[in-house]
């Protein structure tokens, strides 16, 4: 499916959502049911509805080919079936991408998630809701923090088990979970466990379930605040150590980025991932970019990606730049962490690349880079700024301030 909005002839597409049972449809949405000549839906939903005429067709898999059933049907009415509300992680974002509103009639209903708060008796507005369905469970250490609320939206890869073992895994053992399965149905349930409980156990979960979860224990894997600690990233040498920008730059470094959500970034030279990582991390309704061309340092930078969840909005590109950025979409912002010796041809093609608007940030720390910076700014209207860091160690058993290498930061903003 492409993502340029298709021509649509017939009736508006009505897509309803079921909610836990048939007879909760609202009287616009059995209407739209009562005249459609084609529905469509999963092989539950379409069972609700024997005494129906219309033709009736189970989504397709992939669900790319639902574009073409709808496009041979153009002109006859047609019923989408969804669970809850279309809306809320359903159905609806496939539609909108290629579909216009005025083509789309929604009949929300309740969805699995409202379900469950209602028979735990709590309120669910303070809850971050979030879908793990067909996403890697392992995106779900991006957004876990200490004493907060979530309700996850699950699948087979994302069981109440191995969502209690990451939970364990990261610090959060205490945490509680409710699971309700089959929800609406005769045998629905609710059950309490404490994740470390849950882990080590054998229980069996229905398919069809939502977790509603309470994080609680000392935590301290996960970061919960910018500045991850240098020696929490992989990078195949000593704790702190190896291809990586320092905390104190990396986050002078983020700061003058500025990324801001719906945005897309290049790190170009990301290394061990320490920029990208963080800044896919604290900007997650952002795209970033990391590029890389050194096989351990990618290694370990898909290491950091996973270990700290950020799998949804980083992408990893192996290759040397510039011929790596050229199927990239133009980047809103861009940092040149790493040149292998091209930091001249580099900032031009990246400078090139740019949106208008858009925000360049580079570092150097030999003397030849910092020539190459300078050189490139020229009279442009450039923002400096030079780090020179140091940190504490023991020497002969006395503390000392042990200096790194100082690193200038150039930042250029390309004119709207």
């Amino acid at each position: 499916m492409g993502e340029a909005q298709i021509a649509w002839s017939g009736p508006p597409i009505q897509v309803v959502g079921m909610g836990m049972a048939a007879g909760m449809l609202s009287p616009a949405a059995r209407a739209a049911l009562d005249a459609a000549e084609l529905i469509i839906g999963s092989l539950s939903h379409l069972a609700a509805f024997p005494e129906l005429a219309a033709e009736k067709i189970p989504y397709p898999s992939p669900m790319s080919g639902l574009w073409a059933i709808l496009r041979a049907s153009a002109g006859r009415r047609i019923v989408l079936l969804a669970s809850g509300d279309p809306l809320f992680y359903g159905i609806s974002q496939t539609l909108l991408r290629l579909l216009p509103p005025e083509h789309l009639v929604f009949h929300p209903n309740l969805s699995s998630l409202q379900a469950a708060f209602a028979r735990l008796g709590r309120s669910w507005h303070p809850a971050q809701c979030l879908s793990l369905h067909g996403r890697p469970l392992t995106g779900l250490r991006a957004v876990l923090q200490a004493n907060r609320l979530y309700a996850l939206l699950t699948d087979h890869g994302s069981s109440p088990r191995a969502i209690a073992t990451l939970l364990v895994e990261v610090g959060f053992g205490e945490s509680e979970l409710w699971v309700a399965e089959n929800l609406g149905m005769p045998e629905e349930q609710c059950r309490r466990f404490q994740a470390a409980e849950l882990a080590g156990a054998t229980v069996k979960f229905s398919p069809l379930n939502v977790v509603i979860l309470e994080t609680h224990g000392p935590g301290g894997v996960l970061p919960e605040f910018p500045g991850i600690p240098d020696e929490r990233f992989s990078t195949g040498e000593e704790p702190g150590k190896g291809m990586l920008s320092k905390r104190e730059v990396r986050l002078t470094i983020l700061s003058l980025l500025a990324p801001r959500a719906g945005e897309t970034g290049w790190d170009v030279g990301a290394g061990c991932g320490g920029v990208s990582v963080e800044w896919a991390r604290w900007n997650p309704l952002g795209t970033v970019y990391a590029i890389e061309c050194h096989p351990e340092r990618l290694e370990h930078l898909g290491i950091n990606r996973d270990r700290f969840g950020v799998v949804g909005n980083l992408h990893i590109v192996p290759g040397t730049a510039p011929a790596a950025l050229v199927a990239l979409p133009d980047p809103h912002m861009a940092f040149i962490g790493g040149s292998n010796g091209g930091l001249h041809e580099m900032l031009e093609t990246v400078w090139t690349r740019l949106q208008p608007g858009g925000r360049l940030v580079a570092s150097a720390v030999t003397e030849d880079s910092r020539v190459e910076l300078h050189t490139f700014a020229g009279d442009r209207a450039a923002y400096w700024t030079e780090l020179g860091i140091a940190r504490a160690e023991r020497l002969a058993g006395q503390r000392v301030m042990r200096p790194y290498l100082p690193v200038l930061l150039m930042k250029l903003e390309k004119t709207a």
